[in-house]
């Protein structure tokens, strides 16, 4: 049987590469046997990145892996594990390490003295754990290298294959026939992504494919019901992929999957409410660079040869890093920054190349990031209309329906929430940004999801989508952590920290209640817990007053932000909600006026 182009299932979300490297790196240099095995596993149970089902495990063991305040020894993460009564229990710790050897971060070596194979951190996994490159660069790297057959995998032995490289081929191939019939060029579906996308098995059926899509959706487009469509799919995936295990159930789970590593690389940007994949429109100097000098068919290599191949993060040498191709690159950047700054009343930047590669590549990133700071400035001047306003409401509202991973989705619109609210200096988003402005991802760990900056004062926002016991395990202590250190920063001024959920845990409302009314490392803080709906109140008090040709300032947000904190005459946390809802309400009234 065939198989789809997928990421592995133990590693569904990228993020999760960090905390199973750095569990890896705990076993370095063992033995890969079977006992190796079980040991990463119950490590990985043990640092809480993965938690069993609770199938044969005793009341106590459930109680222990519920209890997130506990810390887990080793002794009796094993014995969960062994309770597990696993069928090939090893196959456990090889299935969660696979993902680590195939994005080149871990290396299985040959020990020729013991006739062993012992678990290595490559280089460019100890970048990695040292933070000197990201997840992003290192996803990136992966991809343009990943290739079917490769030694690494039994599978896809009859494949030919550069998945990432023929994901664009293909893409760029259906947007220039759609061009050449006179239809919209808009990219992919995510439907046909996951049937003709994720079935290229050679780089010789990209053109194919491309038309084959196109027959698909005109035959989609022609069909008179949600219905008709849905029993076309059905048979025509059947059909189309039959050779393939589980294609009706895949397509999708798989396309979804991969999407999200794709989002990584910034070469490709969600479109038409997030149903459509197409290229980055500003990459494709880059990508039209890359598709000219490879035609997306696999190398033939050894084993030890695609693993440092792999593993090298410089081994694939990218054809636009010349100095013509990087200065045409700069002067693009450039040249949306001018028209961005014409757009905001700015005064034009001047510019002057970098003389070589290496300087360009910095000023690339440089004229990206100034980018990024005008597109959300100009976020925020869209943003000011009160019909802005609402679609920001809805966005709030529908925050699980709308076309992408619902916390990634509610770091953006709190994002834009936070623009529309007030007269802030900047408002500055830390999860990763495509280059149209878009998260790719949630903000890294370590720092506060979102810093707002007002003339006399600061904030950090964090958000998440956790609701149960371990939200307050997951945000409780490095909320805090995180507005210490912003404050520590900022010490010149007051600051607060919004922290935004669908509902708040009790255990999060008493972890900084104590925070707010008594002391955190010795200092009160101003924390302001927000369900969604209280900040979707917000947003409307804003929306009111603009009707009233009321402009809402950042001395408006303030009051109401003191209001949230002044609870010494609350008798404790269970009232803090209420009150905070009643500040608002009395806060709309205010402003409405």
């Amino acid at each position: 049987m065939d198989l789809l182009w997928s990421a592995s299932t133990t590693m569904r979300n990228p993020e999760r590469a960090y905390p199973f490297l750095k569990t890896a790196s705990e076993i370095e240099n063992r033995v890969w046997d079977d006992e190796t095995q079980m040991v990463y596993q119950s490590l990985l149970i043990k640092n809480r990145c993965y938690t069993p089902t609770k199938q044969h495990l005793s009341q106590r063991q459930i109680d222990l892996l519920n209890d997130l305040t506990y810390e887990l020894s080793y002794d009796e993460a094993r014995d969960i594990f062994d309770s597990k009564e696993y069928v090939d229990a090893p196959m456990r710790g090889r299935t969660s390490l696979d993902p680590l050897e195939k994005l080149g971060l871990v290396s299985l070596e040959y020990d020729r003295e013991t006739c062993a194979h012992r678990v290595k951190i490559t280089e460019l996994g100890r970048s990695f754990l040292e933070n000197k490159v990201d997840l992003e660069a290192v996803v990136f790297s992966n991809l343009l290298k990943f290739q079917y057959p490769n030694p690494l995998s039994s599978d896809c032995r009859n494949y030919n294959t550069k998945p990432f490289i023929n994901t664009l081929r293909l893409i760029k191939r259906v947007n220039e026939l759609c061009a050449r019939r006179g239809e919209k060029a808009k990219g992919v579906s995510k439907d046909e992504f996951g049937i003709f996308v994720l079935s290229v098995k050679s780089y010789r059926e990209v053109e194919q494919k491309a038309e084959q899509l196109l027959e698909y959706r005109h035959t989609m487009r022609a069909l008179p019901s949600d219905t008709d469509r849905e029993a076309f799919r059905t048979a025509f995936v059947q059909e189309y992929l039959r050779t393939f295990v589980e294609p009706v159930n895949n397509t999708r789970e798989y396309a979804d999957n991969i999407i999200r590593y794709l989002r990584l690389t910034k070469y490709i940007y969600i479109r038409g409410g997030g149903y459509y994949v197409d290229l980055e429109p500003r990459r494709m100097v880059e990508i039209n660079a890359l598709l000219e000098h490879d035609n997306g068919s696999a190398q033939e290599f050894t084993l030890e040869g695609y693993k440092r191949y792999i593993a090298d993060y410089h081994a694939y040498a990218l054809p636009f890093e010349t100095l013509e191709t990087l200065s045409k690159i700069a002067r693009d950047i450039a040249g949306e920054i001018h028209s961005l700054e014409a757009l905001l009343g700015e005064e034009p930047t001047a510019y002057s190349l970098a003389a070589d590669i290496e300087g360009l590549k910095r000023q690339i990133e440089a004229l990206r990031r100034d980018r990024a700071r005008l597109q959300n400035l100009k976020l925020k001047a869209d943003y000011q209309k009160a019909e802005q306003i609402d679609e920001a409401i809805t966005a709030l509202s529908n925050i699980r329906k709308l076309g992408m991973k619902p916390s990634v989705a509610l770091e953006k619109w709190t994002n834009i929430a936070l623009n529309i609210i007030g007269d802030a200096l900047l408002i500055k988003p830390n999860a990763p940004l495509g280059d149209d402005n878009e998260p790719t991802f949630t903000a890294p760990a370590g720092v506060p999801d979102i810093e707002c900056y007002y003339d006399g004062f600061g904030a950090i926002c964090e958000v998440t989508m956790l609701t149960g016991r371990d939200q307050w395990f997951n945000e409780g202590q490095p909320v805090m952590r995180h507005l210490r250190s912003f404050e520590d920063a900022n010490s010149t001024v007051p600051n607060y920290c919004l922290f935004i959920a669908p509902s708040l845990h009790t255990d999060t409302l008493n972890t900084f209640w104590i925070a707010v009314k008594y002391e955190y490392q010795g200092k009160r803080q101003k924390m302001i817990p927000l369900t969604i709906s209280q900040l979707i109140e917000i947003l409307r008090g804003i929306k009111k007053a603009r009707e009233n040709d009321r402009r809402v300032s950042k001395d408006d947000m303030l009051t109401l932000y003191e209001a949230c904190v002044e609870i010494d005459a609350l008798p404790d946390s269970t009232k803090w909600n209420a009150h905070i809802t009643k500040a608002i309400r009395d806060w709309q009234s205010r402003i409405a006026c």
